[in-house]
């Protein structure tokens, strides 16, 4: 056997067996969450994780490369991800590196999103039925996380979505925003793939395991996830003629339970407990300002001074006490005055203590530091940390920005602009072709990604929940380029005829 021919073998066998290479690498990512989950636990740390994720994404990242038919899109993208890699090294090596290895890891992270979507596409271009790999693959993940948390209630050991207030049930995982992420792209899915079941007790079953879930994960956005579902696979079926009332209830039965239930769940009991604190601490900062405002009448106490009428100068004055305590940190890091500039001049306690203000603030004074040029390539990871605390913001497309620069934002953009682009490519077609069940829980899906990252850091940069939007990515190229609709060819087919017919077109050597 020529080494052709063997090639060819072996591509073959691997080409046959992806679905079931698709599925597990799906069922790999909550068990690699439990494990890191408890190694963060027992103070073991996080290199057998680590080591693990990047193994996964290296054997991906090689069979996809094997496999494709069409290599120069990883050359390509190799090509522009070494440059951004170059560019970001450049500006902060002018600045200092305080850890290269930590930067790189990090960067490893965001790549993998846009890598494993490409991979995943090529899967599906050599074996379209790796889609049934991926909907399994989601089912079972569903069943892994669920079962992960009642064993984590049953053993006592389930962590809470709120430190603080410790409200919320996360089971075996770490990251709030990430895991809430997850089961909010996962339920329209496995939601869609029960009601396409015909078995009523499974839809039941699936709709109530789901929204339980996403109400004691306790965020807004897993409440928000439930609307979304309920009301966007509805539209759906009544779109597509899909519409079986009966089954339909299931999802709106539930979802009006747990708006009923809203009022005993952990994150409306979050939410008054920072309600309340807030309030208290407003009524604190009054009385505060109300003081430095006296001080400033001098001896003359019936003069009555409005806080809008001070000069710059004054205001600070008034508010440098409020700002030390409120944000204490930013102030001994980059001066009171710095920081009451940075929050325009703001008295409002709901604003000096949101975290996700805090280090967007943090961020842009320490942008301010650095060469004009990290605006355009981004800032080293550990810069953000100091007196070992982490500054790194909780909202991704801020992240990505902050640490890549607006060229990284950019190509990350353009990235996620290719697929929106597919769908409106698609609906302005034939909307009534494309517009199927499966395009509409997939397109939930990968809506409630997006929101979750605008709003968190709970997608672009975690590994965990990334995969799961580079595996949505991969579904609309698939249902939009590769599906095979009424008899069509797939793009895949078409490719193939268009080479063979090249080749026949060559004139003889």
């Amino acid at each position: 056997m020529t080494a052709a021919a063997n090639l060819e073998t072996q591509q073959s066998k691997l080409v046959q067996n992806l679905p079931l290479f698709v599925t597990v690498i799906c069922a790999l990512q909550p068990l690699m969450d439990v494990l890191s989950f408890w190694q963060a636990e027992l103070g073991m740390g996080n290199t057998l994780t680590l080591a693990l994720r990047f193994g996964v994404l290296a054997v991906v990242a090689m069979m996809g490369f094997f496999l494709s038919r069409q290599k120069k899109v990883y050359i390509i993208s190799g090509i522009v991800c070494a440059a951004l890699w170059a560019a970001h090294c450049m500006v902060c090596m002018q600045k200092g590196y305080l850890d290269p290895l930590s930067d790189v890891i990090n960067y490893v992270r965001v790549i993998q999103m846009p890598l494993f979507a490409v991979c995943f596409i090529t899967f599906m271009k050599r074996n379209p039925k790796s889609f049934e790999g991926i909907k399994r693959g989601f089912a079972v993940n569903f069943i892994i996380i669920t079962a992960v948390l009642v064993l984590s209630l049953l053993t006592g050991t389930c962590r809470p979505t709120y430190d603080v207030s410790s409200l919320g049930l996360m089971g075996w995982f770490s990251t709030s925003n990430a895991q809430s992420a997850i089961l909010s792209m996962l339920t329209p899915v496995v939601v869609w793939m029960a009601y396409e079941s015909k078995r009523y007790w499974l839809l039941w079953v699936t709709v109530a395991a789901a929204y339980i879930q996403l109400f004691y994960i306790g965020t807004r956005l897993a409440f928000a996830a439930m609307v979304a579902t309920t009301i966007g696979l509805t539209f759906t079926f009544m779109v597509t003629r899909h519409v079986d009332w009966k089954r339909i209830a299931a999802l709106f039965v539930c979802l009006i339970i747990v708006v009923g239930c809203t009022k005993y769940g952990p994150m409306y009991k979050n939410r008054n407990y920072y309600s309340d604190y807030t309030a208290t601490q407003q009524g604190y900062a009054a009385q505060e300002m109300e003081e430095s405002m006296n001080s400033l009448m001098g001896d003359d106490p019936a003069e009555e001074i409005n806080f809008e009428d001070l000069t710059d100068a004054e205001k600070r004055r008034v508010l440098a006490p409020i700002y030390t305590f409120y944000s204490n940190d930013l102030c001994r890091r980059f001066t009171v005055n710095t920081v009451i500039e940075a929050y325009n001049y703001t008295y409002t306690v709901s604003d000096l203590t949101n975290a996700r203000v805090h280090k967007i603030t943090y961020c842009e004074l320490l942008q301010q530091e650095h060469p004009a040029a990290s605006k355009l390539f981004g800032m080293e990871l550990e810069r953000m940390v100091w007196q070992d605390e982490n500054y790194d913001v909780e909202n991704d497309f801020h992240g990505v920005y902050f640490l890549f620069g607006a060229v990284g934002l950019g190509l990350m953009l353009a990235f996620l602009g290719y697929f929106v682009y597919l769908i409106l490519w698609a609906l302005k077609k034939d909307a009534r072709k494309y517009f199927t069940t499966a395009a509409g829980a997939f397109g939930i899906s990968f809506c409630i990604a997006i929101v979750n990252a605008y709003f968190t850091a709970g997608v672009l940069r975690r590994p965990n929940s990334s995969f799961y939007l580079s595996v949505l990515l991969a579904v609309i190229f698939y249902l939009v380029c590769i599906k095979k609709y009424d008899g069509e060819d797939t793009l895949a087919s078409k490719m193939i005829k268009r080479a063979k017919r090249g080749k026949r077109e060559e004139p003889a050597q």
